[in-house]
């Protein structure tokens, strides 16, 4: 291969691993802001009272609830918002039978936990962490095109920036 061409995939491969960094930036932003959200609402959510179907796991962590709400029933597994997890909570140890209260999202009924709210650090660190992703991609999309113009980009023979020095 000639070098030119060698050099323009090499750009290639840099540009295609910034922009998956900042769209991984984008994605996990948004991921963390809507559990964040969920978990604050989950505070005014209407309860139900649910039954525990299957003893928790240590392995698995799963713990099976069946719920009633609006005329339809309901067997999910989730506890707590993601965010949730790394918030210090009490944890009881439930038993098949035991009832258990249900927090119930009132605009998607499948959508249940038995603990409610979050912890704002862990929403705090993630967000960042999205944050210095998105930062790191765009500006390596921006390095990486402007270092490479001439290599990558196509311009006309008089648009080429000249390099002086």
């Amino acid at each position: 291969m000639t070098e030119p061409l060698e050099e323009r995939k090499d750009v290639t491969v840099v540009l295609i691993l910034f922009t998956l960094l900042a769209m991984a930036g984008i994605l996990a932003g948004n991921f963390i802001v809507r559990d964040y959200a969920r978990a604050r609402a989950s505070v005014s959510w209407p309860s139900v009272e649910g039954v525990v179907l299957s003893q928790q796991d240590e392995g698995e962590g799963a713990l099976r609830y069946a719920y009633s709400f609006d005329g339809r029933n309901y067997v999910s597994k989730r506890r707590y918002v993601f965010s949730a997890q790394f918030f210090e909570q009490a944890t009881a140890d439930y038993a098949p039978g035991d009832s258990v209260t249900v927090y119930i999202d009132p605009e998607h009924h499948r959508y249940s936990i038995i603990q409610q709210g979050a912890a704002g650090g862990a929403f705090v660190l993630f967000s960042l962490l999205s944050g210095v992703c998105l930062f790191l991609g765009v500006g390596g999309v921006v390095w990486a095109l402007s270092e490479n113009a001439e290599t990558y980009l196509v311009f006309p023979p008089n648009l080429i920036p000249q390099k002086t020095g």
